[in-house]
């Protein structure tokens, strides 16, 4: 439409497109990402191919862009380490911490045809996993609708003829729509939200029984489309102003996330309150917005930030990796194997690349489980793949292909000769290790290339209080914990 033509005279991609003095490789640069932008909100290539043939580059954006119907992958976050960390970084702007529920992420689709559909952050159709939930985000769209037409009914009597469109436009229910939310596990006789445990039992489609036996609630946060209008440039205040005005609570079925308005003074006390609370009542940790963010999907961005309880503990930080192999087990592991070498991923290289081998925190079950479901995927030929990175030192009995993504908690990383995180971007021939990883759980939310990336294990040795000061402590390669 019409908005879209104005944005783009503000647009530099498309500045650099209509630019025909600029050098060949900055027009291919801006035709990239031209692409890269569109794809964020249309990831769909039979839509970009199109949209492309039928316009000229420059005009892709108008042509195809983000709508009900076609998911985006979320905006994501940064972990940070302290509240420290996080009033530095946000610099005095105005922000919100917002609950981090311990559950999973939903995208909430309604199209024009009235049709609701959810998707998790892997850009998968949910909907059959969770079927109450577009019911539970319907009865929230009306809830706000009777709210609204009570508020504004003594208003109409009193001025009926002064601005009746603006009235109309009050009354606008929710026609098509895209929610950002997270589906929690809800215990309702005691009205408290359950931990990811219990909703990770939930099966990909469930019948009316599944449904009783673990009950969700939608927590509501974000809302990136509203009746026909993309909201992703607009700001986090009005995208949430939005949100709250279009949906009302439903108790029991649709809440919005909790959160705690700041302004950056220094007063870390509140944060650190908020912080507790938010992890007493069965939360990970809060996530802190600018207020003035636009939404930029897929990206991770410093204007959202991760601030975990057991980061501010000093147990370690949290990674996503992939196993690449194991070695068989000994003494009461045998018959399963008893460590497994896990991976970051480099999305320059697109190669896997070994961080630690593992041991500890699994029970006797997740040995014999991930042993199983891997076992389906060993490479031909005990041969490992091109893409994996790793010293000959560490070559272990079974090769897998890459296709499952381990939580892992670390207690901290380090410069390691046999390990080969971040290979190339320290100095030579020396890679970053994890230091005492522990198993946490299967992310049957992520797939291989949305793992760990190498400049986020770069980022996070470089952030350690233990480095900041010099170059950072030799391993003894003692940190296997096997």
């Amino acid at each position: 439409g019409s908005s879209n033509n104005n944005n783009n005279k503000k647009d530099p991609i498309v500045a650099a497109l209509n630019d025909e003095s600029l050098p060949v490789e900055k027009t291919l640069e801006a035709a990239a990402n031209m692409i890269r932008k569109v794809y964020s909100e249309v990831p769909s290539y039979d839509a970009l191919l199109e949209a492309a043939l039928r316009v000229p580059l420059v005009e892709l954006n108008t042509h195809c862009h983000f709508q009900p119907g076609i998911p985006v992958e979320p905006m994501l976050a940064k972990p940070t380490k302290s509240i420290q960390e996080v009033l530095k970084r946000l610099d005095g702007q105005e922000f919100t911490c917002e609950y981090k529920y311990d559950g999973e992420r939903a995208q909430i689709h309604k199209t024009n045809d009235g049709a609701l559909k959810v998707f998790s952050r892997n850009l998968l159709e949910t909907s059959g996993k969770y079927p109450e939930v577009p019911l539970f985000v319907q009865e929230a769209a009306a809830a706000a609708v009777a709210n609204r037409r009570n508020e504004t009914g003594d208003k109409n009597n009193s001025n009926n003829n002064s601005n009746g469109t603006n009235d109309k436009e009050e009354e606008n229910p929710a026609n098509s729509f895209v929610l950002d939310a997270e589906v929690v596990a809800y215990d309702h006789e005691k009205g408290q939200l359950v931990p990811f445990q219990v909703l990770s039992t939930r099966k990909k489609t469930v019948d009316e029984g599944e449904v009783s036996k673990v009950q969700v609630i939608v927590q509501a946060f974000d809302l990136m489309y509203l009746n026909g209008k993309s909201l992703l440039g607009k700001t986090l205040r009005e995208r949430r102003s939005l949100l709250h005005k279009h949906f009302a609570p439903v108790e029991g079925r649709f809440q919005f996330a909790k959160a705690l308005d700041a302004k950056e003074d220094g007063d870390t006390t509140v944060l650190e309150q908020y912080l507790d609370a938010a992890v007493k009542g069965q939360c990970e940790g809060l996530m802190v917005k600018t207020m003035v963010d636009i939404y930029e999907p897929s990206r991770r961005s410093l204007n959202w930030l991760k601030l975990k309880k057991d980061y501010l503990d000093g147990v370690g930080d949290s990674f996503d990796l992939v196993p690449l192999g194991a070695y068989y087990g000994r003494g009461k592991r045998t018959g399963v194997y008893g460590a497994y070498l896990l991976a970051c991923y480099d999305q320059d290289t697109e190669e896997f690349q070994s961080v630690c081998k593992i041991g500890t925190g699994f029970s006797d079950e997740d040995l014999q489980s991930l042993s199983a479901s891997l076992n389906e995927h060993k490479l031909e030929g005990g041969k490992k793949s091109s893409q994996y990175v790793v010293s000959d030192s560490l070559e272990p009995d079974v090769w897998f292909d890459a296709v499952q993504v381990w939580e892992i908690k670390a207690a901290d990383l380090s410069k390691s000769s046999t390990h080969r995180g971040a290979v190339g971007k320290l100095e030579e021939g020396r890679g970053i290790g994890l230091r005492f990883p522990r198993f946490e759980r299967v992310r049957e939310d992520k797939r291989p290339d949305q793992a760990t990336n190498s400049d986020q294990v770069l980022e996070m040795y470089y952030n350690q209080d233990s480095v900041k000061g010099q170059g950072g402590g030799e391993d003894q390669d003692d940190y296997d914990g096997i």
